[in-house]
């Protein structure tokens, strides 16, 4: 894993769907929606699920590393460069990012893996027990997209502010200045616009990417119980009424999902996910004048839906029109360029043309914007295989 540094963020955080869309880090609504309805009786009760203590909770063996590492760090450089250095710029815990799960602070150490959320957890951590103000940001940037099987995923991003905030710097007494600890790519979004966000919305954004995750994964069920833990942690976060909504359309139940966007769209008219699921849900209920009016909302909010380009260079490349593929792949990879199944396909509409050079480049950002190591490496291995191949 890349090293993270002060602003040289690292990589993608929350999660989101939208055929299922899940919004992870949206900005929060003006005021806390009405509560949906609950289908608690109708499935069968949930595990345990971890409380907001335990998600930002020190394990034993963080406890002991914050002691012997981190403390000698915070005696010689102080407290936010001691522990940024013991946790990252040293090297020693040797994290790797990885989406496939959302992980607690704890689970995130253990693992030495995480994606965003999870680091954002851990340094939060690690950080309150040195008694170092933390305050969490969800950061606007423009929406990037990811697709699994029946499932459009919209990307959010969080970071994290440590010290005390630039406008109560006076009434605290201090100049120094806090330290904004992000984890997006180098070439992310620099001076992006962010909103603080509270502790229960960091609460309700871990239980609606893990709700997502057990979506992706096929269990409806299961996945219900952390949609329905996202909309009790925090009311005004509009991801987990999203996630309940899929959750509802999973299981047949059109009315409660319409009932559960109908309120959500009542207070954010505008919101694209609520809107794109509103039309899947009056698609399968087949009534055609109210799905028409939502489609024109959704269409002047977004004249080109997620993956359109892509689909239409998928079916070109099917008729062997490698030169209309290979445009539309580009037109797609316009507007969502950290998408690794958009650069695979990118690469095999140039491997077509002869364009090997290309193909492997593809192949190479195919790896690099991989949301996890283990189809990072089937990436780096067909790019090898391809510059091995060239050399024959």
């Amino acid at each position: 894993m890349s090293q993270p540094r002060l602003s040289a963020p690292l990589r993608l955080a929350g999660m989101a769907l939208l055929l299922g869309l899940l919004q992870a880090c949206a900005t929060a609504p003006r005021s806390p929606l009405p509560l949906p309805p609950l289908l608690d009786e109708a499935l069968a009760p949930a595990a345990a699920l971890p409380s907001r203590e335990d998600l930002l909770a020190l394990s034993p063996a963080m406890k002991e590393f914050l002691e012997q590492t981190v403390q000698p760090k915070v005696q010689a450089h102080g407290v936010k460069e001691g522990l940024l250095k013991a946790l990252y710029r040293d090297g020693q815990l040797r994290l790797q990012y990885d989406a496939e799960k959302t992980r607690t602070a704890a689970e995130t150490f253990a693992d030495g893996r995480g994606n965003c959320l999870s680091l954002v957890l851990m340094t939060a951590a690690f950080a309150q027990e040195l008694r170092l103000p933390v305050y969490f940001r969800s950061v606007l940037v423009d929406p990037q997209w990811s697709r699994s099987d029946s499932l459009i995923f919209q990307a959010g991003h969080v970071n994290l502010g440590l010290g005390t905030r630039l406008q109560e710097r006076a009434f605290a007494g201090t100049l120094e200045a806090p330290v904004i600890v992000d984890f997006l790519p180098e070439e992310g979004p620099r001076g992006s616009r962010a909103v603080e966000v509270s502790v229960a919305t960091i609460t309700a954004m871990f239980y609606n990417n893990r709700a997502a995750e057990l979506l992706n994964a096929g269990d409806v069920r299961g996945a219900y119980w952390w949609a329905r833990a996202a909309v009790l942690a925090d009311a005004r976060f509009s991801g987990g009424f999203n996630t309940l909504a899929v959750l509802y359309r999973r299981l047949g139940r059109l009315d409660l999902a319409e009932r559960v966007l109908a309120q959500l769209l009542a207070q954010e008219p505008d919101n694209e996910v609520a809107l794109a699921n509103m039309v899947f849900v009056l698609r399968e209920a087949r009534r055609p004048q109210d799905l028409h009016r939502y489609e024109e909302r959704l269409a002047a909010l977004r004249p080109e839906p997620p993956f359109k380009f892509f689909d239409e260079g998928r079916a070109a490349m099917k008729r062997q029109e490698f030169l209309a593929a290979d445009a539309l792949f580009a037109r797609e990879l316009a507007r969502s360029a950290n998408n690794h199944e958009l650069h695979f396909w990118a690469a095999l509409a140039k491997l077509a043309l002869g364009q090997q050079e290309r193909a492997a480049r593809h192949l190479a950002l195919a790896a690099e914007t991989s949301p996890t190591p283990g189809q990072q490496r089937i990436y780096e291995a067909k790019r090898e295989a391809l510059l091995a191949h060239r050399m024959h």
